[in-house]
């Protein structure tokens, strides 16, 4: 799918897999698009056109198949030597028992113009296990061997670097991290404000508020 396969795009309103497509919510259950693999994939922005609204700031409103009516509002800030990408999602109606997650989406090449093959620094600490279906069981285990396709708490920011090109140092509060290093040309590194499938899996998600918000930070260093 060259919507999901390429780009930096933002996930919302939910970010990863939700299983089958089927949300269920105060007694109703509503029925997502779903993907090749049977699953509702990254949410509805991604295959939205969204609204300039000035500068690096665009909006869009989504709802239906979605529970509930809502406004995505994603902003770009060059910032010296790297990007600010800050991600919002606002509904009026109160969803709270619902939830909500949102993330962003980057594909990293794996190879530049110039340079060496992208090496990528990460430490994840635990990861949330996926069973034979690929959703999330709801148990956070100890990280297993690559290629991943899978969500990490990590403990420090990713660092992707190609040796004599670029290095990017990835920032943000998030809690969770999707790591994709199956393709041989790309890897994704992906913040979210949840895990994949976390509506039924509630107990991966805190007590209180749900993140409506998720800011990424990309910094950029020139090599020689």
């Amino acid at each position: 799918d060259p919507v999901t396969d390429e780009g930096c795009y933002p996930m919302v309103p939910w970010a990863g897999r939700i299983g089958a497509g089927h949300v269920a919510w105060r007694g109703d259950t509503y029925v997502l698009p779903v993907a090749g693999d049977g699953n509702a994939l990254h949410g509805l922005g991604k295959d939205t056109t969204w609204e300039h609204v000035g500068g690096g700031a665009f909006r869009v409103a989504l709802g239906r198949p979605w529970p509930v009516e809502g406004e995505a509002t994603v902003v770009y800030e060059p910032r010296d030597h790297g990007l600010r990408i800050t991600l919002t999602w606002h509904s009026d109606t109160n969803d709270d028992d619902l939830g909500c997650s949102v993330g962003i989406h980057p594909w990293f090449r794996r190879s530049l113009t110039r340079g060496g093959t992208l090496q990528e620094t990460l430490s994840p600490i635990t990861m949330v296990e996926r069973g034979t279906d690929g959703l999330p069981t709801g148990k956070l285990v100890p990280p297993g061997p690559q290629p991943w396709d899978d969500c990490f708490t990590l403990g420090s920011p990713p660092v992707l670097e190609w040796p004599g090109a670029l290095r990017l140092t990835l920032t943000s509060g998030a809690d969770w991290w999707v790591v994709y290093s199956g393709p041989r040309d790309a890897l994704c590194v992906e913040p979210q404000t949840a895990p994949p499938d976390v509506f039924v899996h509630p107990d991966l998600h805190p007590r209180g508020p749900w993140p409506r918000e998720i800011v990424l930070d990309l910094a950029a260093e020139m090599l020689e």
